[in-house]
């Protein structure tokens, strides 16, 4: 990047792309001109905020790098405001870019590098004509450098069209891994995962808790249910206003509310330290989304715990992230009392007999002569 060159480069979550991107970004910029000459685009609101946070640090020691982030979820006027600052460096959601475009609010004919970071998520979520559209409203002269965790068809199409003797990076992951955090996973048939969740977190009593759910209407419909039964809870995912998620955000990081329920776009982004436990309800989609959920707990030397719940079918899917991440999942048992309102969820003592050093999920109550097992 720092030899101008265009850069196409796979790599996973948690090797250092924005640093790779954002000191060449930093350095090339032109502190004598007021044009927008970099273009950082981001799949999420959330990811651009913190990439937008690190080029600022990276910038400490370059005063007069303006940096601005542009995403939806904010007053646009705030944001016409903001760019009558004259950033040199700008970090968007194709969205929200767009929409500036449209209302000729910024000028993209001075750009001389463009970078696409996770170019393959902006993808899966629809940006393909916005992407293309932007691109196209850039110089041809110009530094076109995609980042992407694959490389699939579409992204190599991207940039046989994009770039120009692209330079071709792989870094690939022999497995992935997280150290200090205890992994059990319980296998749940029928409606039963609520119930469960409840009884983990009664007789956990973890300080902050991040529960894991695949959809915007669960987020805030399990949140709710946790609320009515008196934990207090809060639901984080994309159809928040930034400025409803930061202030569910500055009430979790204080411990006004000790559960955040998320979804994994808006997880994106989310440091909080202290996180005791992270609880998989709804099983990620592959092994690279689940270290990122699970990396949450067990930060800064801290032990750390997680939970995935697992129906019947999702045996091999669980297999496939045990196998890539070569971690220990332990198993946990599921056992519901004769009355279908109380649940317990019970853990198996660890094969070598010794309990956890967290007591995390192997001393649950096991009264047997009263409940029926129904899980593995």
């Amino acid at each position: 990047m720092l030899a101008g060159q265009d850069v196409l480069v796979q790599a996973p979550t948690g090797t250092g792309k924005t640093a790779a991107f954002g000191i060449p970004v930093v350095e090339h910029t032109d502190l004598a001109s007021s044009h927008i000459q970099k273009v950082i685009l981001c799949p999420t609101r959330e990811l651009a905020v913190q990439v937008a946070s690190v080029l600022k640090q990276l910038a400490a020691f370059k005063p007069g790098v303006r940096i601005l982030a542009l995403y939806g979820g904010e007053p646009i006027g705030r944001q016409i405001a903001a760019l009558r600052r004259r950033p040199q460096v700008i970090v968007a959601t194709p969205g929200r870019l767009m929409d500036h475009m449209n209302r000729r609010t910024t000028r993209l004919d001075h750009v001389d590098c463009i970078v696409l970071d996770e170019a393959d998520r902006m993808l899966d979520m629809g940006f393909r004509d916005d992407i293309k559209t932007i691109l196209q409203s850039v110089s041809n002269e110009r530094q076109t450098v995609l980042f992407s965790a694959t490389l699939s068809d579409e992204i190599k199409k991207i940039a046989a069209t994009h770039q120009v003797d692209a330079q071709q990076i792989s870094i690939l992951q022999e497995t992935l891994t997280v150290d200090k955090v205890e992994q059990y996973y319980s296998e749940i048939r029928g409606n039963a995962k609520t119930p469960a969740l409840l009884q983990l977190l009664e007789e956990k009593r973890f300080g902050l808790s991040l529960v894991f759910v695949a959809t915007k209407s669960m987020a805030d419909r399990l949140a709710h249910q946790l609320v009515d039964a008196g934990h207090p809870a809060d639901a984080i995912h994309g159809d928040l206003r930034q400025s409803q998620r930061d202030k569910v955000m500055q009430r979790y990081r204080k411990g006004k509310i000790g559960i955040l329920v998320a979804t994994d776009v808006a997880a994106r982004g989310i440091d909080v330290g202290g996180i005791d436990a992270v609880v998989n309800y709804d099983i990620p989609g592959d092994a690279e989304s689940y270290v990122h959920r699970i990396g949450r707990t067990g930060r800064a030397n801290r032990d750390g715990v997680a939970y995935t719940f697992i129906y019947p079918k999702e045996r091999e899917k669980l297999q496939g992230i045990m196998a890539s991440t070569k971690a220990t999942i332990l198993p946990a048992q599921l056992q519901v009392s004769a009355f279908p309102a109380h649940e317990s969820f019970v853990a198996k003592q660890r094969p070598s007999g010794k309990t956890s050093r967290r007591n995390s999920g192997n001393n649950y109550s096991n009264k047997s002569h009263s409940r029926r097992r129904v899980g593995a």
